[in-house]
């Protein structure tokens, strides 16, 4: 037959290893979430660049034809 464990005889939790530890946990989010979207934010401001010069290119070009 399995023994119950009461609440009484546990002993409390250490409030410090509980803060340590949410902050760990939050702090393994976060550098988890940058580093699945800094890379997607920087091919994102690569594409935005690329095609501001690329339209700027055409743009000199078309003007540099003209008489």
């Amino acid at each position: 037959m399995p023994s119950l464990v009461r609440s009484s005889d546990l002993k409390p939790e250490n409030k410090t290893l509980v803060v340590v530890t949410t902050i760990l946990q939050l702090s393994a989010v976060v550098v988890v979430w940058l580093l699945a979207i800094v890379p997607a934010a920087l091919l994102a401001l690569a594409a935005i660049i690329g095609k501001t010069i690329a339209g700027a290119l055409r743009g000199s070009r078309n003007r540099s034809t003209t008489p």
